[in-house]
């Protein structure tokens, strides 16, 4: 076992001191842990109240007119509660949850955890609210943190507090193996706390607000604190409303905020992010597009989505550029081999009154007609497979119709495709076409 700090024995030694929980504190942590909820047992024509533990013996027809409502009265405790059949596979003689309430002790900052029960046995006894405090998280003004702690035990399937065990110093415990995650017991993200909360002077002072604590649900109140009272930029953004961008940065474990300039030009203009992946998304972006990051009409969209959108498009359509000049550089260098290749095809033209086909002579060609009828004849570099031609046809105004590969072996047509990889009305024509003049592509090959 370590040896524990000076500071470690102190929050120790403050543990065992804290004031018992009061009487309101333990009604507020049931009522928000525990619903209330009546089950029943058709067969033996019984409805027992879980927060009471009462239980009624009715006629059929009246249990099953509380069935059909889903709600029932209790005839001890008088509440009302929904209802529901009770199998012997349910747990629902037993709940559990944890608890917070969050306080000064001695000038530091405590958060006190408790776990609550509600038991219900099967002797129609009155029900059992148990509640004991299982840990501490213990945070001073420099954002220090220390866990006091009960004795734990667990596995993937049950985790057990020894609540007459002595305090000790405890640590985040999350683990991971191949066949199981066990996710940290002393992580307080979503767990239900005291609506009255107490804090320092050092975390008002950093910017601590009750409206804080709805976001529970997505980051620890313990973590939230700690970037309070260590992290000035996290200071800064609650202080200036920017609850959302704190929010990302805890989330992330980011110290940095990115984009720092723009957040301060935000606040003076009285912008509030509401979605801040999406933003810095938007301005890193928009600063690949050289746009002005410490412009105002660029930092504040009005319509951050729609502005999102926008220069997504462009950066998504300059980067399409980039990519298809970089193939074509690419196969330029291709351009003398695609000449040997298929030199001796070219200026072979023929055609019907309608139509007009062509061999395609050069890979900028190839290039042309693929970005002209969107479909992939260049970006799959179909100018490097042997042993088949590329032809282009065309009507009667030189408009392109579809583009055809040729075999050089069979001199069928393997594929004739049009705009986006459609087909035109003169399909049919395009092939037959092609296929009755062979003859031009066979003497060569002679």
């Amino acid at each position: 076992m370590r040896k524990e700090s000076e500071k470690e024995r102190l929050f120790l030694d403050l543990a065992g001191k804290l004031p018992s929980i009061t009487e309101e504190q333990k009604r507020c942590a049931f009522e928000a842990l525990f619903s209330p909820l009546a089950v029943y047992k058709m067969r033996k024509r019984e409805v027992k109240c879980l927060c009471c533990g009462g239980v009624a013996v009715w006629d059929k027809p009246f249990i099953e007119s509380f069935i059909d409502v889903d709600e029932y009265d209790c005839y001890y405790c008088g509440k009302s509660m929904p209802i529901k059949h009770y199998k012997d596979t349910d747990a629902v003689y037993k709940d559990r949850g944890m608890y917070n309430i969050i306080t000064t002790f001695r000038g530091y900052q405590v958060v006190r955890t408790f776990e609550a029960w509600r038991y219900n046995r099967e002797d129609g006894s009155p029900t059992e609210y148990p509640i004991n405090e299982i840990f501490q998280t213990w945070i001073d003004d420099e954002g220090n943190e220390v866990i006091t702690g009960r004795r734990l035990s667990r596995s993937p399937y049950h985790l057990t507090w020894d609540v007459g065990s002595p305090w000790r110093i405890r640590e985040h415990n999350y683990s991971s193996g191949g066949q199981y995650v066990l996710e940290d017991s002393f992580d307080l993200t979503g767990v239900r706390f005291y609506s009255k909360v107490r804090v320092t002077k050092r975390l008002r002072r950093n910017g601590w607000v009750k409206g804080l604590m709805k976001y529970n649900g997505a980051i620890s109140v313990t973590s939230a604190m700690r970037w309070l009272l260590t992290v000035p930029t996290a200071e800064m953004l609650v202080k200036t409303g920017q609850w959302d961008m704190f929010l990302w940065m805890v989330r992330n474990e980011n110290r940095q905020m990115p984009f720092l300039h723009s957040v301060r030009i935000a606040n003076r203009n009285g912008y509030v992010v509401r979605d801040t992946q999406m933003w810095l998304d938007y301005l890193g972006m928009a600063g690949e597009l050289e746009m002005d990051t410490h412009n105002p009409k660029v930092v504040c969209p009005e319509n951050l989505k729609d502005a999102h959108d926008a220069v997504l498009r462009r950066i998504s359509r300059r980067r399409r550029l980039k990519e298809a000049e970089e193939h074509r550089m690419k196969a330029l260098k291709y351009e003398e081999r695609y000449r040997k290749a298929k030199g001796a095809y070219f200026g072979i033209c023929f055609g019907d009154g309608d139509v007009r086909v062509r061999v395609l002579e050069t890979v900028a060609e190839v290039a042309e007609e693929g970005e002209a009828m969107h479909h992939c004849v260049f970006e799959r570099e179909y100018y490097k497979t042997p042993n088949v031609l590329l032809l282009s046809a065309r009507d009667a105004d030189g408009n392109r119709l579809e583009t055809v590969e040729l075999s050089l072996r069979t001199f069928k047509v393997l594929q004739s495709r049009g705009v986006l990889n459609g087909e035109t009305r003169y399909h049919k024509e395009i092939i037959s076409l092609v296929e009755s003049n062979a003859a031009l592509f066979k003497r060569v090959v002679r």
